[in-house]
């Protein structure tokens, strides 16, 4: 039997990125890391005149403001990288542009379910009872949200929430057939 999968099948790399939805939450984040700025250096302002050594405060300041927010600001910069190799999913979290964090490493073959997250199948996602769970979607309302499970090496329940293209979700197919379910309107 011949399988037309629509692309490369001999272990070219995919890659997409889902960027974090700029939603009420995200706002917040930066509103309260703003104002955490502007504290910091009323705080080193303020005992710059009580110290009377104002000068070197006033040095300090803008090199240390600088410094945190190079340390913080990437919080509110979130993407999640998928890359697939040879029947490998790697997703990982990039901070700002600039820190990539490795989140998971999946054998497609190893997946015992490629669910949607919808109503329909909610209930065998609860009872799958993840021990470890994994967030990598824009936002918990996308509207691709999915939902990968399965044993890690060390025989542990773990899910993977997370965005699939149309054609991240041939490449699983092509890997694992029997595990992906599509979205109605996906087929």
């Amino acid at each position: 039997m011949s399988m037309d999968s629509g692309f490369n099948t001999s272990g070219a790399p995919y890659e997409y990125t889902v960027a974090e939805k700029k939603d009420t939450k995200l706002i917040f984040k930066r509103i309260t890391l703003i104002a955490l700025y502007i504290l910091w250096g009323t705080v080193f302002l303020l005992a710059g005149f009580a110290l009377r050594i104002i000068v070197p405060f006033l040095a300090f300041i803008p090199l240390s403001l600088w410094i945190l927010v190079f340390l913080t600001w990437r919080l509110t910069q979130v993407e999640y990288e998928y890359s697939f190799f040879a029947g490998t999913l790697t997703v990982s979290r990039v901070l700002g542009g600039r820190t990539r964090k490795e989140l998971c490493n999946i054998t497609l073959r190893t997946a015992s379910e490629i669910l949607p997250y919808e109503n329909n199948y909610v209930r065998k996602i609860e009872n799958f009872s993840a021990e470890r769970t994994i967030f990598a979607a824009s936002s918990e309302d996308a509207p691709n949200l999915y939902c990968l499970l399965w044993n890690d090496e060390e025989n542990t329940r773990c899910a993977l929430f997370f965005e699939p293209t149309e054609k991240a979700l041939k490449i699983m197919r092509y890997y694992n057939m029997s595990a992906v379910t599509l979205k109605s309107t996906d087929q």
